[in-house]
């Protein structure tokens, strides 16, 4: 689902991807309130996809630009029991303390420790270097921990 936000003009770009973390206490009597932050849920990955010519002031990021965002599609290491496409799973932080090439995937900054997340697609397993039984899957949060 595709919304309108308002992003610092630093980081609007197309493509942009960022995890939406919750309201500064700024925004609270914010004018652009309704049009910003009410739109987007907290602990949800946005990408922005279209980028519009409007410029607002923004009490707490300075400039800012309107935006359209949808979730963000994010590349994560899963249990390879729960890599099926369309199927909604729990995205879990693995933490073996062995630094390999797959680190990121297993604790994806912009998914929250134990968000509901749908699988988008499957990337191939991974060599894990403790063994683990790992798939690469694309996934979107469906529901974050805090719910």
């Amino acid at each position: 689902m595709i919304v309108k936000t308002l992003v610092s003009k630093y980081v609007a770009r197309e493509g942009y991807r960022f995890l939406f973390s919750g309201p500064l206490a700024e925004c609270s009597n914010c004018r652009f309130k309704s049009a910003c932050i009410n739109n987007l849920e907290s602990g949800v990955a946005y990408e922005i996809v279209k980028i519009y010519g409007i410029v607002n002031k923004c009490p707490a990021l300075g400039e800012v630009v309107t935006v359209d965002v949808k979730p963000a599609e994010v590349e994560v290491a899963l249990d390879s029991r729960a890599a099926i496409e369309n199927v909604v799973t729990t995205y879990t932080y693995r933490n073996c303390g062995v630094p390999c090439r797959f680190s990121e995937l297993c604790r994806n900054a912009l998914i929250v420790d134990g968000s509901r997340v749908r699988v988008i697609s499957i990337r191939g397993g991974i060599k894990c270097e403790i063994g683990r039984n790992l798939t690469r899957a694309v996934v979107v949060t469906v529901t974050t921990k805090s719910k």
